[in-house]
């Protein structure tokens, strides 16, 4: 059953499950700084282990993490601050931009994987969302209109584009992974529904 369920992958000792990788997005977990560790990752800022252990915590979000990026990115969860993920030489950078709003919902990451003449490119972003909701709770309370907020570009990584074979593969192997999934609820459930009703 666990091998059925277990839906993630491990490539540079980082996990992830590929959904599409038209945008950036959580595509899994990471282990614990001890483990990161043993696995020969390390801080760029000299951070100490327990520096490292208290910003990741357990089982934190990845994201950004395919088989072909060069980069993904670490947090302990939504809105904590960000650590790049350099996966060739296995280390973690930690990223002191601070959203307009202070709340780091509003930074997101932009995955450029579709070479449209410019190259592809992952991107921090300061959405601003926060800030503008903010804005608009105020201008509601007052007589002043409200002000736009723009979207800022905080950081801009060259990244190597979309590898649609592996791509293709990994998608692949995930409705296979499924429908192993729903083979066994479904014969699960039937066993149930007969120990309960006698009609097997």
């Amino acid at each position: 059953m666990k091998s059925i369920l277990k839906t993630m992958m491990i490539s540079s000792g980082l996990m992830f499950t590929a959904m599409s990788a038209h945008a950036a997005e959580i595509t899994g977990t990471y282990d614990t700084w001890a483990t990161m560790k043993s696995q020969g990752w390390h801080s760029s800022d000299n951070f100490d282990d327990n520096k490292m252990h208290n910003a990741l915590t357990w089982s934190g979000e990845v994201i950004n993490q395919y088989p072909w990026t060069k980069y993904a990115f670490l947090r302990k969860m939504s809105g904590s601050p960000l650590f790049l993920a350099d996966k060739n030489k296995k280390t973690l950078t930690y990223l002191a931009y601070k959203p307009r709003s202070g709340d780091y919902s509003d930074i997101s990451i932009i995955y450029q994987g579709e070479n449209e003449g410019k190259g592809c490119y992952v991107s921090i972003v300061d959405t601003g969302k926060v800030l503008e909701f903010e804005q608009s709770r105020y201008s509601m309370l007052s007589d002043e209109p409200q002000q736009s907020v723009s979207t800022e570009i905080l950081m801009v990584l060259p990244e190597r584009c979309i590898d649609k074979q592996q791509l293709s593969s990994i998608k692949a192997k995930q409705r296979q992974e499924e429908r192993d999934l729903q083979q066994w609820v479904g014969k699960q459930s039937l066993k149930e529904l007969c120990q309960k009703s006698g009609n097997c």
